[in-house]
């Protein structure tokens, strides 16, 4: 049997950032007994401080702790960790002291959170509390379980807008009530916490079947205690308005850690802990990449690797426990060996200090939240797996040989199979965004308006705002198309109005069957007015060239060969004379119609941050992943636009697992079935089966169009809805309804019958 990922794997990579991690340690100078980790405001500080204390129990109380490597002894280290837990606990509404910001914190929705994510460490410690730790432990449990029982509502809502999305805070505040009961079980209203708890774990991933459920749950059916869905029926999460793979994640974790402390116990944990966590980590499953990096489909507002990230951690081990899914240890053994490179990268024994350099020094709070999620996960993993005989058995994952999934809602669809992943999402963090890569090159995943146009007007706010999608799936494939209306806010010219409207694009998408290619067409154009633009990037697709990839890159292009060094410091953009390149002999790019070659943009900082809204708080923050950016046009200098202008006509191709060569062979081979003019947009494609495609998109939105099309072969038979239409005379006609696109397998007359250029 193959060795299972060890505590001690988690624990060297704490071991060294102990030491480091002491700078950001203050001492309140009323309480020189106190320590905090991070500045010790309310709320995101209090947490913070408690994520780093479990960090430094758990190192603290594990045999194998290394005094050398961490460069710190033992008993030093848990003198930190009583510290900084006394001055979580002191500094409770319940008792006497105060944060950093002269408050008081607890009794809110959030501070269940932090105390969830401390507990661990608190156990690991529990023989080094003095009496009074466990008093005053017992009296914050006790006052927020009662808090959250007279005063907070359980909540469930669909949609983020309004604020009743609230899948994570459930989970982690029933699960807060029903630790609580179980460590203090003489506690008065011990039932009512306990069947609140209960109530809130069962509105946690909730969805909208839940209402009429009569499953039997602890004692009751799951109608009886259901108050509203967070999740749709699709298990997608549309926390903080789009969708949020990572949060999802987030309440796994959030489960995790209930299930692990009754675990530790040897008692059963509640059954409502378990309501549909096996639907949901399916996905969750099919959402990452074999070295244990999620793939965002929906992308994301925060740091690249970081946070939602970090806490696939307990999320695996529960997953591996719990369902006994052997795929798990490869997750977790492909995350250790990505926060190893950063470490090392880093030189400097913290986590994120290159990357987030900048961060660092706009937000102490923020930068320190960061370090400590990484090192209370990685706590997580080094004091269960120590204390536990957790499953499982590192290896390649096994995924099976496909895997498919639409959401309606947010216009998300994905397909994978044994070697890659496909996915567009129309209502993402920064929409609409698509990626095609291999599940061996997480490392080249950027979801930001990726395979998208990017259109910037004047304004500081530049914006997509979705007006209309359609999704149709196919066995292996599929093909989407949607409208988005590209706005432009907050001007800097006195008195100059937003463009809150100032250009449409429109985007085909179709990953083919089971191919590892997606073909995209984009079309933009301005409206009824003159504009200035600020940047566009056609076909923009991002290519991280970071950290994680060893800050290099090669793109071959006709007959160049581009070695490109990462996060560099100079703004360029390398015209690469070609209308196709290729990655690494690995991704393949080809763009079959539009005007002018390809270019290679370098923004000359690390561009990938925070959410694209730029607050002065955000642009000080800077970026935390750099990214080059093939596009065509790439038009970096602001410049006037006349009245319906088309800014993008352009399709292209994406092909994974591709050389050089066949990339260069795939450009050759596509075959443009329109000459431009007119409303129809056509190619016909062969992938390296063998087998002919061909994607067609009717551009006008008022009237059916009908065409005749020149193609190879005997028959076309539509993807989605089978129908076959014969090929008479070297041509099918097809009918296209307005602004929609149809894709189809053309059937040869032999296999030896080459395509032709029309």
């Amino acid at each position: 049997m193959e060795e299972t990922v060890r505590s001690h794997d988690y624990l060297q990579l704490l071991e060294t950032w102990l030491k480091p991690a002491l700078q950001y340690v203050y001492i309140p100078p009323e309480r020189s007994d106190f320590e905090v980790f991070g500045p010790g405001f309310n709320s995101w500080g209090v947490q913070t401080n408690q994520k780093g204390l479990a960090a430094f129990a758990v190192c603290a109380a594990d045999p194998e702790f290394d005094e050398s490597r961490a460069r710190l002894s033992r008993d030093e280290v848990i003198e930190h960790a009583l510290r900084m837990l006394r001055f979580s606990l002191e500094s409770h509404v319940s008792n006497t002291f105060h944060c950093t910001d002269n408050t008081q914190w607890g009794h809110t929705w959030i501070s269940g959170l932090g105390i969830e994510r401390m507990m661990h460490g608190v156990s690991a410690i529990e023989e080094h509390l003095a009496d009074r730790d466990g008093e005053l432990l017992r009296r914050v449990l006790v006052s927020e379980a009662l808090w959250l029982l007279d005063e907070h509502e359980v909540r469930g809502r669909l949609y983020a807008q309004g604020g009743n999305n609230r899948p994570e805070s459930n989970m982690w505040n029933g699960a807060l009530m029903l630790r609580t009961a179980a460590m203090y079980p003489d506690i008065e209203r011990i039932d009512e916490i306990k069947e609140k708890g209960i109530t809130f774990l069962i509105n946690a991933v909730s969805v909208p079947e839940d209402e009429h459920s009569e499953k039997i749950i602890d004692g009751k059916p799951v109608r009886e205690r259901f108050i509203g869905p967070n999740f749709f029926s699709s298990y997608a999460l549309n926390h903080h308005g789009y969708l949020n793979t990572g949060y999802m994640v987030i309440c796994l974790s959030n489960a995790a850690m209930l299930y692990f402390r009754f675990r530790q116990k040897g008692v059963d944990p509640p059954e409502a802990l378990f309501n549909h966590i096996g639907d949901l980590w399916n996905l969750v499953k099919n959402l990452t990449f074999p070295d244990g990096r999620l793939a965002r489909i929906g992308g994301d507002t925060r740091v690249r690797y970081c946070y939602c990230q970090d806490y696939c951690v307990p999320s695996w081990l529960f997953m591996e426990d719990y369902c006994e899914d052997d795929d798990c240890t490869a997750f977790e053994q492909g995350w250790l060996d990505t926060v190893e490179t950063e470490l090392k990268y880093n030189k400097t024994g913290l986590f994120l200090s290159e990357r987030c350099s900048q961060l660092a020094q706009a937000s102490p709070l923020y930068y320190t939240r960061l370090e400590s999620d990484r090192a209370c996960t990685l706590s997580m993993g080094a004091y269960w797996r120590r204390l536990l005989d957790i499953p499982g058995k590192t290896g390649e994952p096994s995924h099976g040989n496909g895997f498919s999934w639409h959401d309606e809602y947010h216009g998300s669809v994905v397909v994978r199979d044994r070697n890659s992943i496909a996915s567009w999402t129309w209502d993402a963090a920064e929409k609409p965004q698509g990626m095609m890569l291999g599940l061996q090159q997480s490392n080249m995943a950027e979801w930001r308006e990726n395979m998208a146009a990017e259109v910037r007007g004047e304004g500081s706010h530049c914006f997509q705002e979705l007006i209309s999608h359609t999704e149709q799936e196919f066995q292996g494939g599929f093909v989407t198309w949607g409208e988005t209306a590209v706005h432009s806010r907050e001007m800097t010219a006195e008195g100059q109005p937003d463009y809150c409207e100032f250009a449409r694009q429109y985007i085909v998408c179709a990953a083919l069957p089971c191919s590892g290619v997606m073909a995209v067409f984009q079309y933009v154009k301005t409206g009824d007015r003159t504009v200035c633009i600020s940047s566009l990037k056609g076909i923009h697709i991002h290519v991280p060239n970071d950290v994680f990839n060893g800050n290099h890159r090669t793109y071959f292009a006709g007959d160049m060969r581009h070695e490109i060094v990462g996060n560099a410091d100079r703004q360029e953009t390398i015209p690469l004379q070609s209308k196709w390149v290729n990655v690494d002999n690995i991704l393949g790019l080809a763009m079959l119609y539009g005007e002018g070659m390809l270019s290679l943009f370098r923004p000359g900082r690390r561009q990938i941050g925070l959410r694209h809204y730029p607050t002065p708080w955000n642009w000080r923050a800077g970026g935390m992943l750099y990214t080059d950016e093939l596009c065509c046009p790439c038009v970096t200098e602001t410049c006037v636009v006349p009245p319906e202008t088309v800014l993008v006509d352009t399709g292209f191709i994406v092909q994974t697992g591709a050389s050089k060569g066949q990339t260069a062979g795939f450009s050759e081979k596509a075959v443009v079935l329109h000459s431009g003019e007119g409303d129809l947009r056509g190619i016909l494609v062969e992938t390296a089966s063998g087998a002919l495609y061909m994607l067609v998109w009717s551009l006008n939105n008022s009237s059916l169009l009908t065409e005749e099309i020149s193609v190879p072969g005997s028959a076309g038979r539509d993807l989605v809805s089978g129908e076959t239409s014969e090929i008479q005379a070297g041509k099918i006609k097809i009918k296209l309804k307005p602004g929609s696109a149809r894709l189809f397998e053309i059937q040869r007359r032999s296999s030896a019958e080459d395509i032709e250029k029309t």
